[in-house]
């Protein structure tokens, strides 16, 4: 027998013997990580047989952009979650969505995933495709768990499992507030995270106080050319005149240490003052580097501090630590999809009413729920940076 279909039998043994040996009743606590690590497996995709599906076995795909770091980060994710829900009798079945802003992909990988019986689908990422794989799974009656961060893709059988950068904005400007920095001053990218951050931040600072000052600049890189630079500069230092003359407090700077580096040696440079101003960022500054940033320290920003025993669970599992936090997302989702799944036969273990359950869901991010809305809302805390 060839070295492949020995896996292919190896693994559909024990799929067999799994789902076989399982009798684990419904648990609807905090979804528990297995202290024993597991191995990386090949996802099944071969024909599931008859009587295991019989058996009343969940039935889960999973549409990923299995060519990029991120697709290959959450289907390592969700197999872990499969594992540590083995009670619910989960058979996971993975379609590539491909890296490209074409929908066609996604929507050929909807359509295999359906013949194939699939009870929900989890994924894809972006909004254009998370629209095509919604509009095949709709014509079954199967509901879509994806990871996009427009809210606009929610609803109608759709539901984000994502922490919205608006809900991180929001929390951390009350923070702020609620400790005397109400000046807010808002330096964000041209760029759609920029532009989301923006217009919540403008909206939440002259609801708890005022929005003295704002500006944006065309985003910096190691690969921008000469003038890119010059006009980066003159972005910043242009802020940095405004919020100075506006006295402000509580500065915001959304994005992650790599570009917050260059925002703060401009600052730096001009000798903009920042004693008795507050930093605000959001969860992108839980990336390692922003400690490093001096003008940061003390900052606040919003963040679910659970994921850090995750990532440890995650690296025992796949050999390092995931780089974003769509992987405990995904296992979110898959842990869910296991709870729901136990709770209710089939026809009615992903109804509306199950995802809207008032009491909403513990997981390894924290407590969340959908309260009806189509995308989780998160307990968010408060995270400084120093400590």
């Amino acid at each position: 027998m060839k070295k492949n279909s020995i896996f292919k039998v190896s693994i559909l043994a024990i799929l067999v013997i799994g789902l076989a040996s399982c009798t684990t009743a419904p648990n609807f606590g905090r979804p528990e990580l297995t202290d024993k690590p597991l191995t990386p497996t090949s996802t099944l995709t071969s024909d599931v047989p008859n009587r295991l599906i019989r058996d009343g076995a969940i039935r889960v795909g999973a549409v990923l952009p299995l060519s990029t770091k991120e697709g290959k980060l959450i289907k390592n994710a969700l197999e872990l979650a499969v594992g540590n829900n083995s009670g619910a009798k989960i058979i996971l079945f993975t379609e590539n969505s491909g890296d490209s802003r074409s929908s066609g992909a996604a929507r050929s990988a909807a359509r295999k995933l359906l013949a194939k019986g699939v009870e929900i689908i989890i994924g894809p990422i972006r909004s254009s495709n998370v629209r095509a794989v919604a509009n095949e799974a709709r014509a079954f009656g199967v509901p879509v768990i994806a990871f996009s961060q427009d809210i606009n893709a929610a609803g109608n059988g759709v539901y984000l499992q994502t922490i919205l950068r608006e809900d991180e904005i929001r929390r951390v400007v009350k923070h702020s507030a609620a400790r005397g920095f109400t000046k807010f001053a808002s330096l964000t990218p041209k760029n759609p995270l920029g532009r989301i951050v923006a217009s919540t931040f403008k909206s939440s600072a002259n609801r708890y106080g005022s929005l003295v000052a704002s500006a944006t600049y065309s985003p910096y890189s190691a690969k921008s050319t000469q003038a890119q630079k010059i006009q980066f500069i003159k972005d910043i230092k242009r802020f940095a005149a405004q919020a100075n003359s506006a006295k402000a407090n509580a500065i915001l700077l959304p994005e992650s240490p790599a570009a917050n580096r260059h925002i703060a040696k401009v600052l730096k440079g001009v000798g903009f003052k920042n004693t008795g101003v507050k930093f605000l960022g959001t969860s992108l500054w839980s990336k390692p580097g922003t400690s490093g940033i001096s003008i940061l320290s003390g900052g606040w920003y919003a963040n679910t501090n659970a994921i850090y025993s995750f990532n440890s669970k995650y690296a025992e599992y796949a050999g390092k630590t995931p780089t974003t936090n769509r992987a405990a997302l995904a296992y979110d989702a898959m842990s869910l999809v296991a709870q729901l799944g136990r709770a209710a036969p089939i026809g009615q273990r992903f109804a509306p009413s199950a995802f809207a359950n008032p009491g909403g869901y513990r997981g390894v991010l924290g407590h969340y729920n959908y309260s009806g809305r189509g995308y989780s809302s998160y307990d968010l805390k408060i995270t400084q940076v120093g400590g």
